[in-house]
């Protein structure tokens, strides 16, 4: 599966191969420094491992795919990683595809290359016969959460966080 952008002859958008592997982790390490203020993506010191092997079995998944934006001299500009994601049981549809970590290098941003992404993870899912993607965007980034509105995702939910101190009672967190 492979798109070229007309505009573009110097990339084309397909799916990781094993190759990418160390470049894709690269990738994801940026869009983690891009993100560092947000308290939902504090890695944990094995992180870059665990998600080599979450990569690794994306890249070569049945019901997943690493979508990369490649470059002609074999370095990536950006990825997306889609895979079928099972819903609750009393919720339609049974199962949807999961947009995660969409990261589009600084320098190789504004030239279409998200949308590059993806229309890749559009024709997969039609592949897959889902008929719904789900993507995820920090609540704090609003650039993304501007273009996913753009691109027609609606935010259905709102995640909320909140640690906990256990050198306080409970009461006294929850009267603040």
């Amino acid at each position: 599966m492979s798109e070229r952008n007309a505009m573009n002859d110097e990339t084309e958008v397909r799916r990781a191969t094993e190759a990418d592997l160390e470049e894709v982790v690269a990738l994801w390490s940026h869009y983690i420094r891009a993100h560092r203020d947000n308290p939902a993506y504090r890695p944990a010191p094995d992180a870059l491992a665990e998600r080599k092997e979450f990569f690794r079995r994306h890249i070569g998944g049945e019901e997943s795919a690493v979508f990369v934006i490649a470059r002609k001299d074999g370095g990536l500009d950006g990825m997306l990683t889609c895979f079928v994601e099972d819903n609750l049981p009393y919720f339609q549809p049974p199962q949807y595809a999961r947009l995660q970590t969409p990261y589009v290098r600084p320098d190789a941003r504004k030239r279409g290359n998200l949308k590059r992404l993806l229309s890749a993870a559009f024709r997969w899912a039609r592949e897959l016969e889902l008929t719904e993607l789900r993507m995820f965007t920090g609540a704090d980034n609003v650039l993304a959460n501007e273009i996913a509105d753009e691109l027609g995702f609606r935010a259905v939910e709102v995640m909320r966080r909140r640690p906990l101190d256990w050198s306080e009672p409970p009461e006294d967190q929850i009267d603040g």
